[in-house]
């Protein structure tokens, strides 16, 4: 199903000709697959279907934050005068996101959103029951290491604008609405 929502996501953008599209892969490391400069075609396409293996055992989303950062700064001229002005979509199962720290990933959130970046979150959850990302529980600790409570994984998911799809035929009006309120972003910081 991620697999079929880069395909969407990127075929849908492309279409719109809203502005420059790269992809890239990231778990435990981050690697550009289609840069800002290259058009998106079919060879881009087969590119990244070769890349992505779904195998990774961890992720360094501060790590993928940082470089995607870093591309848009390079890609996008600096004399914009839009407080948000790029857009990142994200898809993961959203999973294992805090190996440095929340407080770390949400530092790198608030400097991509900083930085100009308007983040997307996709969370492809194909779990039933216990499984499902929705049913995740996180333990809160205090200083002292004494167990505050319980919560759900997402009441202290890092990115504020994020969806938890299930079905992949919601992908493409998930999409819609996610790049009105992006526009509507846009519109209102001018």
């Amino acid at each position: 199903m991620s697999l079929e929502a880069v395909a969407v996501l990127c075929g849908a953008l492309s279409k719109l000709d809203i502005g420059r599209l790269g992809v890239c892969g990231f778990g435990s490391d981050t690697s550009l697959l289609v840069p800002f400069t290259e058009p998106f075609t079919a060879a881009s396409g087969a590119r990244i279907i070769r890349h992505f293996t779904f195998t990774d055992t961890s992720t360094d989303i501060i790590r993928m934050l940082d470089l995607t950062r870093a591309h848009f700064a390079t890609a996008s001229p600096s004399h914009s005068n839009q407080a948000v002005s790029q857009l990142l979509f994200i898809i993961s199962d959203g999973r294992g996101l805090f190996i440095k720290g929340v407080e770390a990933v949400k530092k790198a959130v608030k400097e991509s959103w900083s930085a100009g970046v308007f983040i997307v979150f996709l969370i492809i959850d194909k779990k039933k029951g216990t499984e499902s990302i929705l049913e995740i529980r996180t333990p809160i600790f205090d200083s002292a290491g004494k167990l505050v409570r319980i919560e759900s994984y997402l009441e202290s998911f890092p990115f504020p604008f994020y969806v938890v799809l299930k079905d992949p035929a919601d992908l493409p009006s998930t999409l819609a609405d996610a790049l009105r309120q992006w526009i509507e972003i846009i519109a209102g910081s001018n």
